[in-house]
C-alpha cells in the first residue's frame, strides 16, 4: 500500500473519481448524465416541497404537476438551470442547493402564513415592510413566548447545520475544473436570460404560451394557483414599477378642460373630522342578518350614504390613501402600497386642499408615523 505523505491531497472519493463534473477524467459522458439527472431530481423535489408548503394540500400539489396545462415542469427546468449555474459560480457540484433550498422553502412558509391569515399571496414588495415586522416582534414574543423560543432555536439550529454542511461539502468535494464550470455557465446563462426575456406579462410571448405560463395579474390568487408560487412570485418582481400611460405629460394634463361650475362655500367654514376605523362595520348590511336591539342607532340616524372599502383584513394604509387623495389603487399593481412605493413628492390630497383654504390639518394615529410610511 502506498504511503501518503503529510500535507498531500486526500484521495478523491470513489463516487467522484470518474466524474467530469468535478474535473476528474473529462471526456466520459455518463457521469455528466448522472449529474444532470441528479440535479433535475433534486429540483423536482424542491419545487414539489415549495408548492406543498404554500398550498398546504398534498393532493392539490400532485394535481398541479399532473395537469399538462400547468407550468409545474417548466418551473422544475428553471430551478435545474439555476442550480447548475450556481454550481459553476460556487465551484462545487450540488452546493448551490444549500443556498437555493433554504431561501425558497422559507419564502414558501412565509407565503403560506400570509395566505392563511390575510387571504393574499406573498408579493416581492412585501419585503419593504421588514421594519414593521421587526417593530411587531416584541409584541409577538410577549404574546407567544414559547413559540418565539422554539422559532429562535430552530433558526439558530438550522443556520448552524447549514454552516457545518457548507464547510464539510467544500472540504470533501473537489473543485470543479475550469472547463466544467464554463460548460455549466454556457448552458445555464443563455437559457435563463431567454426565460427572463419572455416573462414580461404586458407583452405576448409565443414561447411563454407554449410553456403554459399564463400571467393572470388581475387575479393574483388564481395567478399563484395556476402558475405556481415560484413563477408567480417572479412575475410580480417588476410590478412595483408603474409606467406612465401613452400620451401622458404635464402639457396634456394642463390641456384638460376644467369645470366652470363654481362650488358653493358657506361663509363660516365648518370643522371637518374624518374618522377611519378598520374594525368598525355594519353587519346588518349582510343579506339575512338582523340584530336586536340595534347596536349603532345614533350612527344609523346620522349617516348619509355608504362607502365600499377596497381592502379587507388589513392594508388600511391603502384605504387612507384613496380617501385622502381620491386616487384609486385599481390602476396599480396588485399588492402595491402607494405610501411605500410611489409617494416621493408632495401629493395633492384632502389635507393639502384644506390647508390651502386656511384650515389646520392634523392627523392622529395610535401607531408610529413611519408605519406603512404614513409620515
Amino acid at each position: 500500500m502506498a504511503r501518503i505523505r503529510k500535507g498531500a491531497a486526500k484521495p478523491v472519493p470513489q463516487f467522484l473519481e470518474d466524474d467530469p463534473s468535478t474535473g476528474y477524467l473529462p471526456g466520459r459522458p455518463w457521469p455528466t448524465v448522472r449529474y444532470g439527472l441528479a440535479t433535475l431530481l433534486v429540483s423536482a423535489l424542491l419545487v414539489f416541497a415549495i408548492e406543498w408548503i404554500v398550498r398546504g394540500d398534498f393532493f392539490g400539489t400532485v394535481d398541479f404537476f399532473l395537469q399538462p396545462f400547468k407550468p409545474g415542469w417548466t418551473t422544475i427546468i428553471v430551478f435545474t438551470l439555476v442550480l447548475v449555474g450556481l454550481d459553476a459560480v460556487l465551484g462545487r457540484s450540488h452546493q448551490s442547493l444549500m443556498i437555493v433550498a433554504p431561501l425558497t422553502l422559507a419564502l414558501a412558509f412565509v407565503g403560506h402564513q400570509k395566505s392563511h391569515y390575510l387571504g393574499d399571496p406573498l408579493y416581492p414588495t412585501d419585503f419593504l415592510y421588514a421594519r414593521q415586522i421587526m417593530a411587531l416582534m416584541p409584541l409577538l414574543v410577549r404574546e407567544r413566548p414559547w413559540t418565539a423560543v422554539m422559532l429562535a432555536a430552530a433558526i439558530v439550529g438550522g443556520l448552524a447545520l447549514l454552516v457545518y454542511g457548507w464547510r464539510t461539502w467544500r472540504r470533501r468535494v473537489p473543485i470543479l475544473s475550469r472547463k466544467g464550470r464554463l460548460a455549466r455557465l454556457a448552458l445555464a446563462v443563455p437559457l435563463l436570460a431567454f426565460f427572463v426575456s419572455i416573462m414580461d406579462y404586458a407583452t405576448f410571448s409565443w414561447t411563454r404560451d407554449r410553456l403554459q405560463i399564463i400571467p393572470i395579474m388581475w387575479d393574483q390568487k388564481e395567478n399563484y394557483a395556476s402558475n405556481g408560487f415560484a413563477l408567480a412570485f417572479a412575475m410580480n418582481v417588476p410590478m412595483a414599477h408603474v409606467s406612465a400611460p401613452p400620451g401622458y405629460s404635464q402639457k396634456a394634463m394642463d390641456a384638460i378642460q376644467r369645470s366652470d361650475v363654481a362650488a358653493s362655500v358657506p361663509e363660516e367654514k365648518p370643522d371637518i373630522v374624518v374618522v377611519m376605523s378598520e374594525s368598525f362595520w355594519d353587519p346588518t348590511r349582510l343579506p339575512g342578518v338582523s340584530i336586536k336591539p340595534d347596536p349603532i342607532p345614533t350612527v344609523r340616524a346620522l349617516r348619509s350614504g355608504s362607502m365600499f372599502s377596497p381592502e379587507f383584513g388589513g392594508m388600511t394604509a391603502n384605504i387612507e390613501f384613496e380617501a385622502l387623495t381620491g386616487f384609486s389603487n385599481a390602476f396599480l399593481p396588485a399588492g402595491s402600497i402607494p405610501y411605500q412605493q410611489y409617494v416621493r413628492t408632495p401629493t395633492p390630497s384632502l389635507a393639502t386642499f384644506l390647508k390651502s383654504e386656511g384650515y389646520r390639518a392634523r392627523a392622529i394615529h395610535p401607531g408610529t408615523n413611519w408605519f406603512w410610511n404614513r409620515g
